[in-house]
């Protein structure tokens, strides 16, 4: 049997932009076991890269774009799903005047920001290239991060921005921000699309851990969900247990194997 460990970025392993050597002295001996590992996040490739490269972490397959993209351990496409053209142009127009939202626009190759009213880089979304407005309707997008500060205007922008584009996108929230993907991506279907695509027909034992609500469809495709100690009770609610970090729950599976 080949046992999968699926991880969140933002919130689980990556801290402040970077990942605490436990994490990934845990996650390179967890590979060298031969077990496989794959990251399941709300940011796009290019995101991930800028964190992950520097560090030295290496891992098997990546569900990013919060399922909407699927990628190998060299962050080659092996999946897309973008964005109807216009929807992209459609949201930003909607947002980048607010006060108290950033908003975003990912590609397959780069991050890129419309507005920022809020006066300061969030590390969730820190690397980006500025894009005019005018300037959308020449490329294709995969999403649209929006960080909305305000809890009751984030969720005024989820219901009128989903409700216009109904069957078109869905909006996932992570923290502060919202994410706009294509209609049925979520983490949990780009976790089956690596089941059912790279590793079908291979008997795989899925963990997941993730934090935050986002997490909640990649925790129903698992055989053992996983959540923090900081996870909102409703993702707590899902999962058979609790961890403080990577390291920890590497060390319980790899016990568990000599018990």
């Amino acid at each position: 049997m080949t046992r999968l460990l699926v991880t969140d970025l933002d919130a689980t392993i990556v801290f402040n932009r970077s990942v605490s050597p436990a994490d990934r002295e845990a996650m390179a001996r967890w590979r060298a076991a031969g077990n496989l590992l794959a990251i399941d996040t709300g940011k796009s490739s290019f995101a991930t890269r800028d964190v992950f490269e520097p560090l030295g972490i290496v891992f098997d397959y990546g569900v990013v774009f919060t399922g909407a993209v699927l990628i190998d351990s060299s962050y080659q496409v092996l999946s897309a799903r973008h964005l109807p053209d216009g929807v992209a142009r459609d949201v930003a127009t909607r947002t980048i005047d607010l006060p108290g939202v950033t908003t975003y626009a990912t590609t397959i190759e780069t991050d890129y920001i419309l507005a920022d009213n809020n006066d300061e880089v969030s590390p969730i979304l820190a690397v980006f290239e500025q894009m005019p407005l005018e300037e959308m309707d020449s490329h294709r997008f995969i999403g649209v991060p929006l960080r909305v500060t305000d809890d009751a205007l984030r969720q005024s922008l989820q219901e009128e921005i989903t409700q216009r584009w109904e069957g078109v996108l869905d909006c996932h929230r992570n923290q502060e921000f919202l994410d706009f993907v294509p209609a049925g991506a979520t983490k949990g279907s780009g976790l089956r699309t690596l089941l059912d695509g790279p590793l079908a027909g291979r008997e795989v034992e899925v963990w997941t851990i993730g934090d935050s609500w986002n997490d909640l469809d990649m925790h129903a495709v698992a055989d053992h969900a996983v959540a923090l100690p900081w996870s909102p009770p409703e993702v707590t609610a899902v999962c058979e247990t609790t961890v403080g970090s990577m390291a920890e729950l590497i060390d319980m599976i790899m016990e568990g194997d000599r018990a």
